[in-house]
């Protein structure tokens, strides 16, 4: 009864208290995160993905030179894939600022108005997708990518009533376009985390080192026990990125979708899913 109280504890409504820790030390105004990079927000040094776009040098020097030069965005998308690895996606679903703020922002959006992505099979369209990236940035094409990142959407527009630089790029045809990403995918999207799920270059890593640790057995993970469980269907409904599907009274859950929000958690009447490891 301890664990499942310090359980329940751990993913209550307390997450959205850590998410706006995440907004404040990483988006605009304060952004204290980024300044110890140097940078201003998270389109710059400190963007866990930017080091990827290789721009000159040849694919494995031009790799190491955004190492070099980009080091804190990827010293922070390792300490992700680390934490992730042996505690499940912590950063996601708890401290992710961009993330937290469309799912924030798409609570406050009525149902009737909400785009429901979960006929699409999450795993596949994410791992295209991430293909294409790597791709991309491999062949110097990467910044085609980043004009729809929604690491620099959120960012301006959170620092849009500060900084007038932001509302003239937010307001050009890429600013709109990448906007219209982030809108459609995130703010207008049941459970606010679409481009979570389908688009983030971080989620895709994110969920391979989930799987992987899943698979070795060292991964803490949200799971069903199937002894108590009597298929309600309930935490299906709360899944925010339809990692859950109930097959014949029977919880199956896709453990490279799952963020670990531990939504589903909260809404199971007889606690039968619960945070640890196998």
């Amino acid at each position: 009864m301890k664990n499942k109280n310090i359980t329940k504890k751990i993913f209550s409504n307390k997450r959205y208290l850590s998410i706006a820790v995440g907004m404040a030390l990483f988006l605009p105004p304060l952004a204290v995160i980024p300044q110890i990079a140097g940078a201003v927000n998270l389109c710059g040094a400190a963007c866990p993905r930017m080091f990827f776009i290789i721009r000159d040098g040849g694919l494995l020097k031009g790799f190491g030179n955004n190492l070099r030069a980009e080091w804190f965005g990827a010293s922070l998308a390792g300490a992700i894939l680390i934490t992730t690895f042996f505690m499940g996606r912590l950063w996601c679903s708890h401290f992710c600022p961009v993330g937290g703020a469309t799912e924030l922002v798409s609570r406050l959006v009525p149902g009737r108005f909400k785009i429901d992505f979960s006929f699409m099979h999450a795993p596949a369209f994410r791992y295209a997708y991430f293909f294409i990236f790597v791709a991309g940035a491999a062949l110097g094409m990467g910044g085609i990518s980043c004009k729809l990142c929604n690491f620099r959407v959120i960012p301006f527009l959170a620092g849009a009533p500060f900084v007038p630089a932001y509302r003239t790029y937010l307001l050009s045809p890429v600013g709109l376009a990448g906007l219209a990403a982030v809108s459609l995918t995130g703010f207008l999207a049941r459970g606010g985390r679409a481009y979570c799920n389908l688009l983030c270059p971080v989620g895709a890593l994110d969920s391979m080192a989930n799987y992987a640790g899943h698979k070795l057995g060292i991964t803490k993970k949200v799971r069903t026990e199937p002894s108590r469980c009597n298929g309600c269907g309930r935490c299906v409904g709360s899944c925010m990125v339809w990692a859950l599907e109930l097959d014949h009274k029977t919880i199956r859950r896709d453990q490279a979708s799952c963020i670990s929000c531990g939504q589903c958690i909260r809404v199971c009447p007889r606690e039968a899913i619960r945070y640890g490891r196998s």
